[in-house]
C-alpha cells in the first residue's frame, strides 16, 4: 500500500501538451511516516501472530505441538522478517501437511500468494485469484484486489495497478481506503496518459478531507491546464498550493495558467509575491520568463528587458527562439539597436514563423545601421513567410529597395515588377514605380535600362537624360571590350539626346576615340570637334583629351596643318608633364617636320627628349634625319649612332643604319656608307630595309668602281627578293655593272630569273585570287579555304603566293583550326619581305599562347615587338609577354613588361589598368601582399573594366588570406554595383564572401549568400560552386549537431 505520509518525489515527463516536452516535478509531504504495503501487512501479521502465540500458550497444556503448527508459525515469522522466499517454501510445506478444515489454512494460502507477489513470481496473480475464489467470505478477500493493485502501484506497473483497482469493490472499503484507492487509481491513469479517466478519480478525491486532497488538486489542476480549462485549473492549483508539500511546485503551473489567460498584471503580482522564497520554488526561472513576457505583452518594454536579461543571464543557451525574438523586439522598440540585433540574429535562424518575423526587424535594424547587404539577406528571408501577406508585402518592398541601393538593378527590377504584380493596391505602388524607372535607367545593366526606356510610349526629359547617360555608359562598356563599332552605335544614341552637356562631351569624345581606333579619321574629327565646340560645357580634362584626339585624327589624315594647330594648342594648354604631353610634343615635332619647319621640329623633339620621352629612339631618328636634311651631317651621324648603340631592339635601328649611310653617300663617303650598310645586312636578318641596303651598297661600290661587288649586291636583290618592286629597278644598273666588269653575257640569266619570278600573264590569276578574298571577307571561311588551296595549286609561281597563304591561314584561324593556321603562319613568318609580317607574327604569338605553349608564344611576341608599326601592336606584344611570363611564374619579367606598358603603352586606359593589375598579381603570387594591395588599389583608382573587376576581387582575396575579414567584406560587398557587367568576377566575389562569413562565424549570412547565388546567378559554374559550398556547410552543421547531441547524452 502507497501513502503520502512521507516525502515522495516523482518526475513526470509529458509530451502531449502543446506538442512540446513538458516536465513537472511534484513533491508530496505529510506528517506521518511512510508506510508501504509490506508495512501494513507486517502489522496484520504481527497481530495474528500475537493471537496465535496467546492461543498456543493457552493450549500448551492441552495439546502437543504438531509439526504442521510449527511450519505455520515458522512461515509467519519469515513473512514478518520479509524473507519471502523461505516463507513461501515453509508455507507450501504447511499446506501440503495440513489436512481438514483449518482457519489457519486460509491464512496460509493468503500469505503464500502474498509471498509470490513480493517475489515477483508469475503465479502471484493466479494465487490471489484462487484465494478469492476459494474464500469469498474471508475478510481478506475484500482487500485482496486492493493489495494486489497497491503492490503493482508501488512497482510502478500502472497498467496492472489500474486493472486491479478496477476489480476492487470500493463500496466494501472504508472511506479512507476508498479515498486512497481512488487517488492511486487516478495516478495510475495519469501515468498511462489516460487523462480524462485520471481527472475523474482526482476530482473524487480532491474534495475529500484526506491526506490525498492536496495531491489530487495538484494533478487535477495539471490535467485541466493541459486541457485548456484554465479557470478550473487555477482553482485546483490554488488549493494545492496551500499544502506545504506543493508550495514549491504549484507556482510554475499557476504562472502558466495566468499567462495563458493573459492575466498579465496578476501574473506579475504573483511572481513578485514569490520573490522572497524564490530559491525554494521549482522552475522559478520559468516564472520569471513568463513575467518578462507579461511585461512585453503590456508593452512595458523597459521592465520586460530587465526581466528578460535576468532570465537569459543563466538560461540563454536553452531559451526558445520565440523568447529571444521578444527580447530583441523589446530592445528594438526602445531603440537599443545593438542588443536588439544580438537577440534577433539568433532567433532569425529559427525555421518557424519566429524566424521570419525576426528577420524582418533584423532587416530594419541593419538598414538603420547602413548595413544594406545584411538587411537584404534578412528581408529576403522574411518575405518567404507566405502565411502573413502583410509581412510578405513589407519585406518584398524593403528587399527590392535595398537591392536597388546595393547596385543590383536586375534584381531590383525583378522584385519591383513582382511587387507591382503581387500587390497592385499597395500604398507603396507609386514609390515602387518611381524606383523601378530609376533602377532601369541608372543601374549598371545598361541593356535592361535602354530596352525599358525605348519601350516607353512617352518619355519625360528626365527619362531622356537618363537614357543619354545609359547609352553612353553602354558605349563605354563595349569600348572597353574592343567592340568599337558597337560602342559608336550607343554613343550616337546618347548624342541624339544632348541634354546634359557633360555626357554630350563624353559621348562625343569616346565616339571619336572609337572611330580613331578603327581608322575612320574623318568621323573621328567630327566627334572631337563637337567636344571642342562645347567649350566650358565639357569638363576641362575631356576638352583637353579631345584636342589631343583631334590633332591625332588630322595627323593620320595627313592634314598636317590642322594637326599642327591642335597639337600646338594641346601642348600649350596641357600640364607640362605626363605621357600625353610628352607624346603631344613628339607629334608636334612630326607636324613641323612634315611642314619642313625643321628648326621648330627640332625644338619640339628636344623638349620631349628632356622630359624623358619613352619615344627617345624615335626622336633620335627624326632629329638625325632633320640634321641630315639641314646638312648638319656630324649631328645627324651622332644621333643615328646613339640610336644604334643605345637601342639595339628599336624598330628604327635598321632605318637609322640606312639613313646614316644615305647621308654618307650624299657627302661622297662611299666607303663609310658601304661599311655601315654591310653592318645592317649582317645584323638585320628579316629587316624590311635589306633590299634597300643591298641597293645602296651596290651604288656605293659602283662609285668606288668595285663593279664585281656591285654586281653581287644587285644579283642578291634578284635572288633573295625576286618579287620585290626593287627587283625590276636593278635590271638596268645590273646590266651596266656587268658590262663594266666585263661580264655582260651573264645578264640574260639574271633577266630569265626575273621573268620567272614575275610572269607577265596575270589576268585569270587575279580574278581567282580576288574571288577567294571575297569569300574570306564575306566570312565564308570553309569555301575560302577551298578557293585559296586551289589557287596555290594552280599558280605555284604567283607573286601573290604569300598573300594567298596569309588569307588561307586567317580562314583556318577563324574556323578555330589553330594548328593548321599556325603551320601556314610559321612558313610566312620565315619570309622577312612579306608586307604583312607583323600581323603574321602576332597571330603566331596568339595561337601559341592559346595552345598553352608560352615559351614559344614569348618568342613570337618578341618578334612582334620588333616588327610593330604602331603603338597598339607594341602594346599587344608587351601585353602578350606579360601574360605568358605570368603563367610561367617568371614574375620579374612580368614586372618588367608591366612597367614598359606603363611607361610607353598609353594606347588607352585599359592598357594601363592591365599593367597595374599584373604588377599586383605578380606581387601577390610571390606573397608580397602589401605591394600587391598597393597595385590593386592603383588599378581600381582608374579602372572600370574587367581589369578593375579582377583587381577588386584579388584585393578582397588578400584580405581574406590575411584574415582581415572586415576589410574583405567591405571590399567585395559592392562588386555587383561597380562591376556588374563582369559576371565571373562578381560570382567569384560572392563565393569568397560566403567563405568570409564562415570565417566571421556568421553562418546565416554565408548560407543566405550561397542560396542567392544558386537561385539567381546567371553563370552555371558559379551556381555549381555555390551548391557545393552550401552542401559542405550543411554537412558540417549536421556533424556539430550530432556531436552536441552525443555530448548531451553522455552527460546525462
Amino acid at each position: 500500500m502507497f501513502t503520502f505520509e512521507s516525502v515522495h518525489t516523482s518526475r513526470i515527463f509529458l509530451t502531449f501538451i502543446f506538442g512540446l516536452p513538458f516536465a513537472i516535478f511534484f513533491t508530496v509531504r505529510s506528517s506521518k511516516q511512510e508506510t508501504t504495503v509490506v508495512a501494513r501487512l507486517n502489522f496484520v501479521v504481527s497481530v495474528v501472530l500475537l493471537s496465535f502465540i496467546a492461543h498456543t500458550s493457552f493450549a500448551q497444556d492441552q495439546l502437543s505441538r504438531s509439526r504442521s503448527e510449527n511450519l505455520y508459525k515458522k512461515g509467519l515469522e519469515l513473512v514478518n522478517l520479509s524473507n519471502f522466499g523461505a516463507a513461501r517454501e515453509v508455507l507450501t510445506q504447511y499446506l501440503q501437511q495440513s489436512t481438514g478444515p483449518d482457519t489457519r489454512r486460509a491464512e496460509a494460502e493468503y500469505y503464500l500468494a502474498y509471498c509470490a507477489l513480493n517475489l515477483g513470481h508469475s503465479d502471484a496473480e493466479k494465487l490471489i485469484e484462487e484465494f478469492i475464489d476459494s474464500h469469498p467470505a474471508n475478510p481478506r478477500s475484500i482487500t485482496a484486489y486492493l493489495d494486489l493493485a497497491n503492490f503493482f502501484y508501488n512497482e510502478k506497473n500502472y497498467t496492472k495497478a489500474s486493472a486491479n483497482y478496477g476489480k476492487v469493490n470500493l463500496s466494501a472499503l472504508t472511506p479512507a481506503q476508498r479515498t486512497e484507492a481512488n487517488f492511486k487509481w487516478g495516478y495510475s491513469y495519469f501515468n498511462l496518459k489516460k487523462l480524462e479517466d485520471a481527472l475523474a478519480k482526482f476530482n473524487s478525491v480532491k474534495i475529500q478531507n484526506s491526506e490525498y486532497a492536496a495531491a489530487a488538486n495538484y494533478y487535477a489542476g495539471f490535467i485541466e491546464f493541459a486541457n485548456g480549462s484554465y479557470d478550473e485549473a487555477y482553482t485546483d492549483l490554488k488549493r494545492a498550493e496551500s499544502n506545504a508539500a506543493y508550495a514549491t511546485v504549484v507556482p510554475q503551473l499557476l504562472a502558466n495558467v495566468l499567462y495563458k489567460q493573459k492575466r498579465y498584471d496578476e501574473l506579475i503580482q504573483y511572481k513578485n509575491s514569490l520573490r522572497s522564497r524564490a530559491s525554494t520554488i521549482i522552475n522559478y526561472a520559468e516564472i520569471s520568463m513568463l513575467a518578462a513576457d507579461a511585461y512585453y505583452f503590456k508593452k512595458d518594454y523597459t521592465s520586460a528587458i530587465a526581466a528578460y536579461e535576468a532570465y537569459l543571464k543563466e538560461n540563454r543557451s536553452k531559451a526558445p527562439a520565440s523568447l529571444l525574438y521578444r527580447a530583441g523586439y523589446a530592445y528594438y522598440s526602445l531603440g537599443q539597436d545593438d542588443k536588439a540585433i544580438d537577440y534577433l540574429k539568433t532567433s532569425a535562424a529559427s525555421s518557424d514563423s519566429v524566424g521570419y518575423y525576426a528577420s524582418y526587424y533584423l532587416g530594419i535594424l541593419y538598414l538603420k545601421q547602413g548595413n544594406k547587404p545584411f538587411a537584404s539577406t534578412s528581408f529576403e528571408n522574411a518575405r518567404k513567410y507566405l502565411k502573413d501577406k502583410d509581412l510578405v508585402e513589407e519585406s518584398t518592398f524593403q528587399y527590392a529597395k535595398v537591392s536597388y541601393d546595393l547596385g543590383k538593378p536586375d534584381l531590383a527590377i525583378a522584385e519591383f515588377e513582382r511587387f507591382l504584380k503581387g500587390f497592385p493596391s499597395s500604398a507603396y505602388t507609386t514609390e515602387v514605380k518611381e524606383l523601378l524607372a530609376q533602377a532601369y535607367v541608372n543601374g549598371n545593366n545598361y541593356n535592361k535600362a535602354i530596352e525599358y526606356i525605348e519601350s516607353l510610349p512617352r518619355r519625360s526629359q528626365a527619362v531622356d537624360q537618363a537614357y543619354q547617360k545609359a547609352t553612353f555608359l553602354k558605349g563605354t562598356e563595349l569600348f572597353n571590350k574592343d567592340d568599337y563599332t558597337g560602342a559608336v552605335q550607343f554613343f550616337e544614341k546618347s548624342l541624339s539626346y544632348p541634354i546634359a552637356s557633360n555626357y554630350t562631351a563624353l559621348a562625343s569624345f569616346w565616339s571619336g576615340e572609337a572611330y580613331s581606333i578603327d581608322r575612320k579619321y574623318e568621323e573621328a574629327v567630327k566627334r572631337y570637334q563637337k567636344v571642342v565646340s562645347l567649350g566650358t560645357g565639357a569638363e576641362p580634362e575631356t576638352l583637353l583629351k579631345a584636342r589631343y584626339g583631334l590633332a591625332y585624327a588630322h595627323f593620320n589624315l595627313q592634314q598636317y596643318e590642322h594637326a599642327l594647330f591642335n597639337f600646338k594648342d594641346f601642348t600649350n594648354r596641357s600640364p607640362k608633364s605626363g605621357a600625353m604631353y610628352v607624346d603631344g610634343l613628339v607629334r608636334l615635332g612630326d607636324c613641323y617636320y612634315v611642314s619642313k619647319a625643321y628648326p621648330d621640329a627640332l625644338t619640339a623633339y628636344n623638349r620631349a627628349r628632356q622630359l624623358n620621352s619613352p619615344d627617345d629612339d624615335y626622336i633620335l631618328f627624326q632629329t638625325g634625319v632633320i640634321n641630315g636634311i639641314l646638312r648638319k651631317y656630324p649631328d645627324a651621324r651622332n644621333q643615328f649612332t646613339v640610336l644604334i648603340s643605345s637601342y639595339p631592339k628599336s624598330q628604327y635601328r635598321d632605318e637609322a643604319f640606312f639613313q646614316r649611310a644615305q647621308f654618307e653617300i650624299e657627302q661622297g663617303n662611299y666607303e663609310v656608307a658601304a661599311t655601315g650598310l654591310t653592318q645592317l645586312i649582317n645584323e638585320g636578318a628579316g629587316s624590311r630595309f635589306l633590299p634597300y641596303a643591298y641597293l645602296r651598297r651596290a651604288a656605293s661600290y659602283f662609285n668606288l668602281k668595285q663593279y664585281d661587288r656591285t654586281v653581287n649586291d644587285y644579283a642578291a636583290i634578284l635572288q633573295k627578293f625576286p618579287t620585290h618592286p626593287l627587283a625590276q629597278q636593278v635590271l638596268l644598273p645590273l646590266q651596266e655593272a656587268l658590262g663594266l666588269a666585263g661580264r655582260s653575257g651573264e645578264f640574260e640569266n639574271y633577266l630569265a630569273q626575273f621573268k620567272k619570278a614575275n610572269p607577265e600573264s596575270k589576268n585569270l590569276e587575279v580574278v581567282e585570287f580576288e574571288a577567294a578574298k571575297t569569300l574570306y571577307f564575306d566570312q565564308q571561311y570553309p569555301r575560302a579555304i577551298t578557293s585559296f588551296n586551289n589557287f596555290l595549286i594552280s599558280y605555284p609561281q604567283s607573286s601573290r603566293l604569300q598573300e594567298a597563304n596569309y588569307y588561307l591561314a586567317e580562314s583556318h584561324y577563324r574556323q578555330r583550326e589553330l594548328d593548321k593556321a599556325l603551320s601556314i603562319y610559321s612558313s610566312l613568318g620565315n619570309d622577312p619581305t612579306f608586307t604583312m609580317l607583323n600581323r603574321v607574327v602576332a597571330r603566331m604569338a596568339e595561337i601559341e599562347f592559346r595552345l598553352g605553349r608560352y615559351e614559344k608564344a614569348i618568342s613570337s611576341y618578341r618578334r612582334m615587338e620588333r616588327l610593330a608599326v604602331n603603338k597598339k601592336e607594341q602594346f599587344n606584344a608587351w601585353s602578350g609577354m606579360m601574360d605568358s611570363f605570368f603563367l610561367l611564374a617568371q614574375y620579374d619579367s612580368v614586372n618588367a613588361y608591366a612597367n614598359i606598358i606603363l611607361e610607353k603603352g598609353n594606347i588607352n586606359a585599359g592598357a594601363q589598368n592591365k599593367a597595374t593589375l599584373y604588377l599586383g598579381k605578380s606581387a601577390m603570387a610571390r606573397g608580397n601582399y602589401d605591394a600587391a594591395k598597393d597595385e590593386f588599389i592603383n588599378t581600381l583608382n582608374t579602372a572600370r573594366d574587367e581589369f578593375g573587376a579582377e583587381a577588386k576581387y584579388r584585393l578582397g582575396e588578400i584580405f581574406f588570406l590575411t584574415k582581415e575579414y572586415k576589410q574583405c567584406y567591405e571590399t567585395l560587398v559592392g562588386m555587383d554595383a561597380e562591376f556588374g557587367a563582369y559576371e565571373e568576377w562578381v560570382g567569384r566575389s560572392f563565393l569568397l564572401l560566403a567563405d568570409n562569413f564562415i570565417a566571421m562565424n556568421n553562418v546565416f549570412q554565408a548560407k543566405a549568400t550561397l542560396q542567392s547565388l544558386i537561385d539567381k546567378f546567371p553563370l552555371q559554374t558559379i551556381k555549381d560552386a555555390a551548391k557545393e559550398k552550401l552542401r559542405k556547410i550543411n554537412a558540417d552543421e549536421d556533424v556539430r549537431k550530432n556531436q552536441v547531441a552525443a555530448d548531451t547524452l553522455g552527460n546525462n
